[in-house]
């Protein structure tokens, strides 16, 4: 099988890995502060779809619906789906399953993208150093594509374990280290950690666990991750 490597290195030997799909993926690092209160997970390997149509609220995908507008999210046994424009969708496998998309309108954009997750109650205070985009109000919506140091990226807003929230950024492949060293530098003031994807599991699983889609409103809608 084709070796695939994530653009983001990040300078820590890893303690554990877990091999799927041609990725080496670090479960732990060596010397990873596991209480650390801010952390950054490298999420490249994470399969990632996206789909664009005039007539995206007509599927259905994997029994998935697809967020009714833009800057809402899906969040539904490990997929998470974002609605990024009237026109297009952005998919990822963030638990164990990893559905099969067989319609036309779907590609297959893991190898694409680099994504990073930034989780800890000062995120936002990292991400406003980088970016003009406001996930935190009432009035701002839970997933946005949005410029982080000029360059656009598609920002979802989590709230995960505990209720700590937390941060996907998800971005052209080629600018992965970047946004990597971006967030670091950012967070360096509140001590932020790197962290495998161990870690990142333990705090998505409260945000995807459970039975049936959960909802989330884009400007001060009533329901929200449990």
């Amino acid at each position: 099988m084709l070796k695939r490597v994530s653009p983001l290195d990040i300078a820590l030997e890893p303690e554990r890995v877990l091999a799927r799909n041609g990725w080496e993926i670090p479960l732990a690092y060596v010397g990873e502060r596991t209480r650390s209160d801010i952390f950054v997970t490298d999420l490249s390997h994470v399969p990632k779809w996206t789909v664009q149509g005039p007539d995206l609220d007509s599927l259905r995908p994997a029994g998935l619906s697809l967020p009714a507008r833009p800057g809402m999210i899906y969040l539904d046994g490990g997929l998470l789906a974002a609605r990024a424009t009237p026109s297009e969708c952005r998919i990822m496998a963030l638990g164990e399953e990893i559905p099969t998309f067989n319609e036309t309108s779907f590609t297959d954009v893991t190898d694409a993208y680099a994504a990073v997750a930034v989780v800890g109650a000062r995120c936002f205070d990292v991400l406003e150093k980088l970016s003009s985009i406001d996930l935190v109000g009432s009035s701002s919506p839970r997933a946005a594509l949005a410029p982080v140091e000029d360059i656009t990226c598609l920002l979802v807003r989590v709230e995960g374990k505990d209720g700590v929230p937390g941060f996907i950024l998800a971005g052209a492949r080629g600018y992965g280290h970047f946004f990597l060293e971006a967030l670091l530098d950012a967070g360096r003031e509140y001590s932020i950690q790197p962290a495998g994807w161990e870690r990142f599991s333990n705090w998505i699983a409260r945000a995807t666990s459970g039975v049936g889609q959960k909802r989330v409103e884009p400007s001060g809608g009533q329901s929200r991750l449990t």
